[in-house]
């Protein structure tokens, strides 16, 4: 007998107390139909992040097997979810297989806000033909954050994602970073939602609250 369970009951099967739903790609790749899951309750489902890869999103090119993208469930209405983008990746067999000997790898991660409010860490990654110098280097970095900033404050959320995620803002990096030194491959490696517009204002509220709470004068003694 299994440990815990009890003479003559029945053992629940908790698959029968799922629900099923549609989950809805972010509104930059469309919205469509990305996966059917099993919840067991919409209120605890909110939140929750799912992993995808752009093939599975886009199912254009096989390639696209090596970024992973991550979305979350927003709202859930008549067994539809609808979903934000929470961040992408480079896949960690892709990144392995980019790594070459007698090559230098340039990284560079720093946080841009888009036009309406939606606040990413960014994250750069370059690989030379050959080593490169100290020098050199932070002339990469420093051109991915030129462009970077000038391009991300300009962009909405969809726009930012779509560029970020499909080779765009890469290709942009790349014309100006050639003129440097010689890059085998340069791409945006990873994202990460940090905070959207709603969430700050939230938070601002709350330290509010608490700041006034903290600096009210107390009650006169009787």
């Amino acid at each position: 007998m299994v440990k815990g369970a009890k003479k003559g009951g029945r053992v629940r099967d908790k698959w029968r107390d799922k629900q099923w739903i549609i989950v809805n790609a972010p509104s930059a790749f469309g919205g469509g139909a990305l996966n059917y899951i099993p919840i067991t309750d919409p209120v605890q489902a909110q939140g929750r992040v799912i992993e995808n890869t752009m093939y599975d999103i886009m199912k254009q090119d096989p390639t696209q097997h090596q970024t992973k993208v991550f979305v979350q469930i927003d709202k859930i209405n008549d067994g539809v979810a609808s979903t934000i983008f929470k961040g992408h990746e480079y896949a960690k067999e892709f990144l392995r297989s980019l790594i070459r000997r007698g090559s230098s790898m340039i990284t560079f991660m720093h946080d841009y806000t888009t036009m309406d409010g939606y606040t990413f860490r960014v994250a750069v990654v370059a690989f030379s033909q050959r080593r490169l110098n100290s020098s050199k280097k932070h002339d990469i970095r420093m051109i991915s954050h030129r462009i970077l900033s000038s391009k991300i404050p300009k962009l909405t959320v969809d726009q930012f994602v779509q560029e970020a995620t499909m080779g765009k803002m890469s290709a942009d990096i790349l014309v100006e970073a050639k003129k440097v030194a010689s890059i085998r491959h340069i791409g945006i490696k990873k994202t990460k939602l940090i905070s959207t517009k709603e969430s700050r204002a939230i938070e601002d509220a709350k330290t509010v609250e608490v700041a006034g709470s903290e600096t009210q004068a107390p009650a006169p003694a009787v």
